[in-house]
């Protein structure tokens, strides 16, 4: 006996129907899919590469292209440019906003020349880069005095004295802050019985970006200072150049996994300060050791403080640049590799 395949095929399309009352059809479905709304297009679009060569008529083609494609949006994305920041990916990303207009697309711009973000096209000046600590340590036994020079200069952080366990750590309930008996750079202690670390904490220059090769240095996201610096240098020239755009064709700007091997700033301390942690304890078991159960707690507490830093200064910066000029800030949270373990 022959079975037609027919009333098979058509039960089961049938049964892909749905049936239930005030759900919609399949066509329906289908044109909502087809036909989206503006402002779900929105949502969609790019990263526009901009190679710095390519005609005016190229790259309005093109954006009529992503319109046609059924974006609402794209990125002017600056990873291949010749002259990022200058007057040629200003000229290009001018013509890609008037072409955006005539398309009824929004903008974002790319705020790196490659990636990571917040490496600058790796002209990062050593003064704003992302800084590490450092410490080292002298071992005295009191009673007895304790002088010693270097206690000061410009990556200078600060100095604690504790008391030394046995086994080497160190005990968090006798810390000393040492600023007290520290003049010019110079420290005079009266040392108390016992043997004591002598601790002297500094920064240096953090590691570079795995993209640079080690080489290209980013932003110190942990210290104010330089998160302005960056705004002025990467973010303010765009807002110079089209500010009757920002928060109309114009809707902000895009990050790119922004790296940081950087684990100090001057946001740290005072972030510290408002989570209730003892800085020295925090500082000593990230650098050294405490003894007994308070090593694993001070530790996680120092890293804590350390994102929640970066974080409102570097993120929190961002942001509020951005929301002052009616714009917005989105993009890829962080460079993943590596960038979350405990260290």
């Amino acid at each position: 006996m022959t079975l037609s395949l027919a009333p098979l095929l058509a039960l089961g399309l049938v049964s892909l129907t749905p049936s239930r009352a005030g759900e919609p059809s399949w066509a329906v479905l289908e044109r909502q899919f087809r036909e989206l709304p503006m402002e779900a297009r929105r949502l969609t679009g790019p990263l526009f590469w901009l190679h710095g060569d390519e005609s005016q008529q190229r790259l309005e083609s093109y954006v009529a292209k992503v319109a046609e494609g059924g974006n609402g949006s794209l990125t002017t994305e600056s990873r291949p440019h010749t002259d990022w920041l200058g007057e040629g990916w200003f000229r290009d990303v001018a013509i890609c906003l008037e072409a955006a207009k005539r398309h009824d697309l929004k903008l974002w711009i790319f705020d790196e020349k490659w990636w990571p973000s917040q490496g600058v096209g790796g002209q990062v000046p050593a003064r704003y880069a992302a800084k590490k600590l450092e410490a080292s340590a002298v071992d005295v036994t009191g009673p007895r005095p304790f002088e010693a020079d270097g206690y000061s200069g410009e990556r200078y952080i600060g100095a604690i004295a504790g008391r030394a366990a046995d086994d080497g750590a160190i005990d968090g309930e006798s810390l000393v802050d040492l600023a007290p008996f520290i003049n010019q750079g110079r420290l005079v202690w009266a040392v108390p019985e016992g043997r004591w670390h002598v601790m002297k904490f500094t920064f240096g220059l953090a590691p570079g970006l795995g993209q640079g090769g080690g080489r290209e240095l980013s932003v110190d996201g942990l210290s104010a200072e330089c998160v302005e610096w960056y705004l002025d240098t990467v973010y303010a020239p765009h807002y110079n150049r089209f500010k009757d755009d920002f928060g109309k064709t114009i809707v902000g700007f895009f990050y790119d996994e922004p790296e940081t091997r950087g684990d100090w700033g001057t946001a740290l301390n005072p972030v510290l300060a408002e989570l209730g942690v003892d800085w020295k304890k925090a500082y000593v078991a990230y650098k050294f050791k405490l003894a007994g159960d308070a090593q694993t707690a001070a530790r996680y507490q120092f890293l804590e403080a350390r994102a929640e830093a970066w974080g409102r200064t570097m993120y929190g910066g961002i942001t509020r640049w951005c929301q002052e000029r009616g714009v917005e800030s989105i993009g890829h949270f962080m460079e993943h590799a590596g960038m979350y373990r405990l260290q």
